[in-house]
């Protein structure tokens, strides 16, 4: 056999072998995930065969590797983001109750009950787009606000940018809200000098996660800016 055979072989065990790790980290049912290793490898097995048999060319053979490799990359990229934001909603949910546990009364309805309700949102919208492999859901709260965007004489992007403004918005209030320091400790009530800005008191991971979170969403705004 050539060396642009063993090479081409080569490239595609290293694709079934990042299948399995995908699959591994990404996919929780054994079946789907046997399947979906499965699939690349019956793949990478067809390149290999018809090279073998000259039906096509070394160059040809790693040309479409590579693109499998490339598509498996974006499901990857799009499977890790929908993840994300599931884990950010249910972040989004568990700072807004404790918003309203901390801060009764208007800080609870400014800034609680939209983080939960964002919260909620997210993780619904995220969590059937992994469950029926799609990336258009439309959550109730989204909804919402495209239904007041239309009634205001706009459009349902227009709800879709307000929405993901508020939850830049959130974001913002969450890094900057006041949160106790460690350690503080009082008999009766807390004073402005036991507290700090949230940010200061996150790790941060946590502070890159939420950094990130943000990015995504400025360009799902920025996608629907340039889009209409």
């Amino acid at each position: 056999m050539s060396n642009d055979f063993w090479e081409v072989s080569s490239q595609a065990a290293r694709l079934t072998q990042y299948a399995c790790e995908v699959g591994a980290h990404l996919i929780g049912d054994d079946i789907v995930r046997a399947q979906f290793i499965q699939e690349v490898a019956y793949a990478s097995k067809a390149v290999i065969d018809d090279l073998g048999a000259g039906r096509i060319s070394a160059e040809e053979a790693q040309g479409f590797l590579e693109q499998e490799y490339l598509e498996l990359l974006t499901q990857v990229w799009e499977c890790s983001k929908l993840a994300a934001g599931v884990t950010a909603g249910a972040l989004q949910i568990s700072t807004g109750a404790a918003v309203c546990g901390l801060s009764l009364g208007v800080g609870c309805l400014i800034g609680g009950v939209p983080l939960m309700l964002h919260g909620a949102n997210n993780i619904y919208e995220n969590g059937m787009n992994i469950f029926r492999g799609r990336s258009d859901t439309v959550g109730p709260v989204r909804k919402a606000y495209q239904r007041a965007a239309k009634a205001s004489g706009g459009t349902a992007s227009d709800g879709n940018v307000a929405y993901g403004m508020l939850d830049l918005g959130l974001s913002a209030y969450n890094l900057g809200r006041l949160v106790l320091r460690p350690g503080a400790w009082r008999l009766f009530r807390y004073i402005r000098a036991d507290k700090t800005q949230a940010v200061k008191t996150m790790s941060t991971h946590s502070i890159v996660f939420e950094v990130g979170i943000d990015m995504l969403t400025g360009d799902q705004v920025r996608v629907e800016l340039r889009d209409r």
